[in-house]
């Protein structure tokens, strides 16, 4: 039966493969064969995509080819991962402005997608996704996942901000994905207590086993189910939150309301870097694709640091030691823990929400959907009142009236017409400690 079951997902893989041309199957069964490697033999993998992927970017990026010229570096040079500190890091900054000099003048022959993301740092940044790289992160989390029993098609609720804007659509094809994955989307942008009951129903009318989103919007509708004292209506088997900061309280109070195994996600698409930490795991173990080093010069302290992020498997777009905008500690890896890197500890992500008076609760990370595509530098949110929200903006370039409404509009959706959202310019926004941008403060 069990090897039933896995031929079907893999033919479920291959369907969607065929669609995104991924290679998803290929790098999935790479990644199970690998998963079996020394810690070595790891590394000596590692090491030929990455000089496989600095001679693609000094033939055929202008930056970088004018960035090795510049450092009289050839891509020769580069034979283990500690010559990589030759290279200065790659800032979004840098991204920003050279765009179209980071792109291979070869992009044809490769298949890939545009995106955007505003992240944490609040900071828009338009990138290029290689698929291969995609479907590399995908193959690696499928395998993550079914460490808690999970297998490809199995239902699924999706706790994000799909369908943030009422005029954004869904393409064809990504329905057709979606359906073979069995994923159940829930807009979880709004989290007041009459659509954690909506979800609650959902759950159940549906007999979802696992649940993925936002750490916040997963440890809003575990509050909810512990209050209401209505833990017996569910058989979820694993939870798995993302893109924020799983606190302990968040972790407790997930798992007192489902009792279920928690397998913590890590990663940016951007970076290419992606990670999962079981239960209580010592750290979270990182796909093979990317190697993670510390900034140390512009770290404070000996063991933590702005992450550095080479993804191997981005060809078209390279990322080379690209900041990523996080603070971490990396722990020794490549042993019987995991054969390859291992995240300690991630201090630069903070996971918040805003409570408003008339019951609605905002989980800030998922506005983030709306402010990438805007034209602003960056932006952060904060409640100055039991009805009010304020939204603090850097315009950038291109920056219309228009785009204020719609920011007070999309807002108001999710925060009730009884609260009174108003927009604020500065010329740029203060910073943490650790160099991250606010995006939400109280």
């Amino acid at each position: 039966m069990g090897s039933f079951r896995q031929a079907l997902s893999l033919g479920i893989i291959g369907v969607a493969d065929m669609k995104f041309h991924t290679r998803m199957p290929v790098w999935y069964r790479q990644i199970r064969k690998m998963s079996s490697w020394s810690g070595e033999q790891i590394k000596d993998w590692q090491l030929r995509m990455l000089q496989r992927l600095v001679c693609e970017a000094y033939e055929h990026s202008v930056y970088y080819r004018g960035l090795f010229d510049e450092l009289r570096l050839r891509p020769s040079d580069i034979k283990c991962f500690e010559d990589l500190e030759i290279i200065p890091p790659l800032t979004k900054e840098i991204i920003k402005e050279r765009f179209d000099d980071i792109l291979l003048d070869n992009s044809s022959k490769y298949h890939f997608s545009y995106g955007s993301t505003g992240g944490s740092s609040g900071v828009p940044l338009r990138y290029v996704k290689d698929n291969e790289s995609w479907g590399f992160d995908n193959g690696f989390m499928l395998w993550m996942w079914q460490r808690t029993g999970y297998r490809y098609g199995d239902r699924y609720l999706a706790l994000g901000s799909a369908s943030i804007f009422p005029v954004n659509k869904t393409s064809v094809l990504h329905k057709m994905y979606y359906s073979l994955k069995n994923k159940v989307p829930f807009n979880a942008m709004d989290v007041s207590d009459s659509r954690l009951s909506e979800c609650v129903d959902l759950i159940t009318r549906q007999n979802i086993h696992y649940i993925y989103g936002y750490a916040s919007s997963i440890y809003m509708l575990a509050k909810y189910i512990i209050r209401e004292n209505i833990r017996d209506r569910f058989s979820v088997k694993a939870c798995f939150p993302t893109s924020e900061l799983l606190t302990d309280e968040y972790y407790r109070t997930i798992y007192d309301a489902f009792h279920c195994q928690i397998m913590n996600g890590y990663g940016a698409n951007d970076g290419g870097i992606i990670g999962f930490r079981l239960n209580r795991e010592r750290g979270f173990k990182l796909g093979y694709n990317c190697i993670a080093q510390v900034n140390y010069e512009e770290s404070r302290t000996h063991d933590e640091g702005p992450v550095l992020v080479t993804d191997l498997t981005n060809l078209v777009f390279p990322f080379i030691r690209y900041d990523l905008g996080d603070i971490v500690k990396l722990a020794d890896g490549y042993n019987d823990f995991h054969n390859g890197q291992v995240l300690e500890d991630v201090v630069g992500r903070k996971s918040d929400v805003i409570e408003l008076e008339n019951g609605h609760v905002l989980t800030c990370p998922g506005f983030t959907i709306l402010f990438k595509d805007l034209h602003i530098k960056g932006y952060r949110m904060f409640k100055t009142g039991a009805l009010e929200i304020v939204v603090d903006v850097v315009k950038d370039k291109g920056f219309v009236p228009s785009e204020e409404v719609l920011i007070v509009e999309t807002i108001k959706k999710y925060s009730g017409q009884d609260c009174k959202v108003s927009v604020t310019y500065s010329e740029q926004l203060s910073r943490r400690e650790n160099g991250k941008m606010f995006y939400y403060e109280k």
